[in-house]
């Protein structure tokens, strides 16, 4: 009689199975759902990113003779917006170029502060966004065309990201892992915000990494400090979720993003990002536009360094195989003549202005210094005590001032003989 598998043994096998062909019908169902981005065939090709003029019209863009072929190989450019201020600027910019041949990521931080070619008071990027938005406009479209103008190619894709739901996706991932390097605390009641974090590793809920992507008060450099924080906490989420090999409630956080994100995105395309960007661990830069610090109409800028970009650029994010060059780009930056731009200056004026002098502060009284009288000659009685002696009467009587007279007053003694 042949030796029967006991009955339970036969069970676990069973279900071990069964859980087998499960998770292989969901990975084949996911892998199904979740899809790529629409790619720009034409990345240099301005299309109907037209810079904006000086009346604010578009201007018209001529057509190249023949469409500029992109790279050999699945090669996509995100633009990730964080509206993290509190005031509706963009303060988080990210540009990403991901290639799914290579397995390679890399990601620019634009900084909030650089100064764009436009015809307006404050000409810094973070403002573009919301500034559109209050002129009618959605926002996105003035947005993608300033960072057409910065990089010389429109990205494939855009996600704006809002502090709310920069939390509630942190928490649907159910939270992160990550070392945080110093204390923070930081207060400011009129945006609610309050940050107070300890330093050492701990895992942060997303009202925490919110705080954490948002403190900038306690770095030397300010913005830069902020940006390259942001990048480490970028690189710590990625590195620990492709050591757990995924990323947990990822189809949870891409259903929510899709919908409550302003972004051309679908949660099919969200997924697949997700899932390309865990495979560039061995290729996974982050990199800040160069600038330098300028003072230009007495607001704070950060200036392009026209020659550095222009090498990042081609290192780092270029979709297309053929060189971006300075005519390429519509930016401000400042040459041996003072500020110049590789297009038109906008408002040129803007760039000579200087602050009026201040008025000039009222005269001090300056009190009238009479002069002194002449003092005129003084009278010292001088009464000699006793009786003089003949010899004394014979000698002239000692003047003996009841107080002792200076050089320069005229003196006249009157001697009274006893």
């Amino acid at each position: 009689m042949k030796n029967r598998m006991p009955k339970f043994v036969r069970l676990l096998l069973t279900a071990a199975l069964l859980a087998a062909v499960a998770l292989i019908s969901l990975y084949s169902i996911y892998r199904i759902w979740e899809k790529p981005p629409e790619k720009n065939e034409t990345p240099l090709e301005a299309k109907a990113m037209s810079p904006i003029g000086e009346e604010g019209s578009p201007e018209p863009t001529p057509s190249p003779a023949t469409p500029e072929p992109v790279a050999e190989g699945g090669v996509y450019t995100l633009l990730l917006v964080g509206n993290d201020d509190g005031n509706g600027n963009t303060d988080t910019l990210l540009l990403c170029r991901l290639d799914t041949r290579a397995h390679s990521l890399h990601l620019v931080s634009i900084p909030r502060d650089t100064l764009v070619n436009a015809d307006w008071e404050v000409r810094k990027v973070n403002a573009v966004y919301w500034g559109d938005r209050l002129q009618g406009g959605n926002g996105i479209d003035a947005l993608r065309r300033h960072i057409r103008m910065l990089t010389g190619f429109e990205p494939d894709s855009y996600a704006v990201l809002d502090l709310e739901d920069l939390i509630r996706a942190v928490d649907l991932l159910g939270g992160v892992d990550f070392e945080v390097p110093m204390a923070m605390n930081y207060d400011d009641p009129t945006q609610n915000l309050h940050i107070h974090l300890q330093p050492g590793l701990q895992h942060l809920s997303g009202e925490q990494v919110m705080g954490l992507c948002r403190y900038r008060s306690g770095y030397a450099s300010g913005d830069l400090g902020r940006i390259e924080m942001q990048q480490q906490f970028l690189r710590a989420c990625l590195e620990q979720f492709t050591e757990l090999g995924r990323v947990p409630n990822l189809m949870k956080v891409a259903e929510y993003l899709a919908g409550a994100l302003d972004t051309d995105l679908t949660a099919a395309n969200m997924a697949w990002y997700a899932r390309q960007a865990l495979l560039c661990r061995e290729d996974l830069r982050f990199e800040t536009l160069p600038t330098e610090s300028a003072m230009v109409h007495n607001y704070s800028y950060a200036v392009v360094k026209l020659r550095d970009w222009l090498g990042m650029l081609n290192e780092s994010l270029n979709p297309s195989d053929r060189e971006i060059t300075a005519s390429d780009l519509d930016v401000v930056y400042r040459g041996e003549q003072g500020y110049t731009g590789t297009q038109e200056l906008r408002g040129s004026w803007y760039y000579s202005w200087t602050p009026p002098a201040p008025a000039p502060a009222a005269p001090v009284p300056v009190p009238v210094q009479t002069a002194a009288p002449t003092p005129g000659p003084q009278i010292i009685t001088v009464v000699p005590g006793g009786t003089p002696t003949p010899a004394e009467a014979e000698t002239p009587a000692v003047v003996v001032p009841e107080e002792s007279p200076k050089p320069e007053d005229d003196w006249i003694a009157a001697v009274v003989v006893d």
